[in-house]
C-alpha cells in the first residue's frame, strides 16, 4: 500500500515522464555523482575539524569542559578497567594520554600499593589532572607532560600501561602502540579502549544522554560525535590488529555495559 501511495505521489507532482526516469537505471550513475560529491564537501568540512580535535591548543582551551562531561559519561568503563588493573597487583603502571587523570587516581585508589603515572601532551591537563589527585588525597599518582610518540620512559620500565581514549589523536597510531610495548616490561599486561567506529545511532544517542553539553543542540552534537569523533576512530578489529601488529599477544575484546568504547587487552 505505501508503494502505491509513493508512486501516486509521484505522477501527482512531478512531469509526466518524471516519475518513470526516477527507478531508471540511466540515473544510477547521476545519484552516485550526487553522492561522491556530497561526501567530498562533508570531508572538507570535517578533516579540519579532525585536525582540530587532535590539536594541543584544543586541549588547553576546553579541556576543562571536556573532563566534565566524559567523567560522568564513561565512568563506568573507568570502573572497568582500574578493577581489571587491581586484579593483577601491578607495581609500576602508566597511562598514556591520561587527560584530567580520572582513570589514573581511579587505579591508584584501587591499588593503593601501586605507583601510577600519567602523561598527557597538553600542559592544562597535566595541571588539572594533578589538582584532581590532590582533591581526592591520591599520593600514589603522578602527572607529567609527554607524548605517546615518544614516551619519556626508559625500556621494559612498567609492569602495565592503560590508554582511554586517547589513540584516535596521535598522528601515528602504529609508532605509539610500538612505545607502549618498548615500555612494558615482558609479560606485561596492555588495556587500550578507544571511541567505537561502528556504534549504532541508539547507543550513540544514549551516550549524549551523559555527555549533553548545554550550549550544543543534540543534533549537533550527534552529527559532530558521528563524523569527527566515533567516525574517525577504530573499530573492534581494527583496534585487536593494530594491537597484535604492535607485537602484543593473547589479545582479547571486552564490552562495558552502557559504553560505546571499544576494550582490548593484551599481553607483551
Amino acid at each position: 500500500m505505501s508503494a502505491v501511495r509513493s508512486k501516486i505521489s509521484q505522477e501527482k507532482f512531478l512531469p509526466d515522464n518524471a516519475a518513470k526516469s526516477i527507478d531508471a537505471p540511466c540515473c544510477a550513475p547521476a545519484v552516485r555523482r550526487f553522492g561522491k560529491s556530497l561526501m567530498k564537501d562533508c570531508n572538507l568540512i570535517i578533516r579540519p575539524l579532525v585536525a582540530v580535535r587532535d590539536s594541543r591548543l584544543l586541549w588547553d582551551l576546553l579541556g576543562p569542559i571536556y573532563n566534565r562531561r566524559i567523567q560522568g559519561a564513561i565512568a563506568g568503563l573507568y570502573e572497568h578497567v582500574a578493577r581489571e588493573m587491581a586484579l593483577h597487583r601491578h607495581r609500576q603502571i602508566l597511562d598514556v594520554g591520561s587527560g584530567g587523570g580520572y582513570i589514573a587516581v581511579e587505579i591508584a585508589q584501587k591499588s593503593p600499593s601501586s605507583q601510577v603515572t600519567g602523561i598527557d601532551y597538553s600542559p592544562m591537563q597535566v595541571r588539572a589532572a594533578r589538582q584532581y589527585a590532590a582533591k581526592n588525597d591520591v599520593t600514589n599518582c603522578f602527572f607529567h607532560r609527554g607524548n605517546a610518540m615518544k614516551i619519556p620512559c626508559a625500556d621494559r620500565t612498567f609492569d602495565a600501561v592503560v590508554s582511554i581514549g586517547s589513540i584516535k589523536h596521535w598522528p601515528d597510531p602504529a609508532r605509539g602502540l610500538r612505545e607502549i610495548y618498548r615500555v612494558l616490561k615482558p609479560e606485561g599486561h596492555f588495556i587500550i579502549s578507544e571511541t567505537d567506529k561502528e556504534v549504532s545511532d541508539d547507543n550513540l544517542r544514549d551516550f549524549i544522554t551523559r555527555f549533553r553539553v548545554w550550549f550544543v543542540p543534540d543534533m549537533l552534537l550527534l552529527w559532530g560525535l558521528r563524523h569527527v569523533i566515533f567516525g574517525r576512530s577504530f573499530s573492534e578489529t581494527q583496534l585487536a590488529g593494530a594491537v597484535s601488529a604492535a607485537g602484543f599477544k593473547e589479545v582479547t575484546c571486552t564490552r562495558v555495559r552502557q559504553c560505546p568504547y571499544v576494550v582490548i587487552q593484551a599481553n607483551k
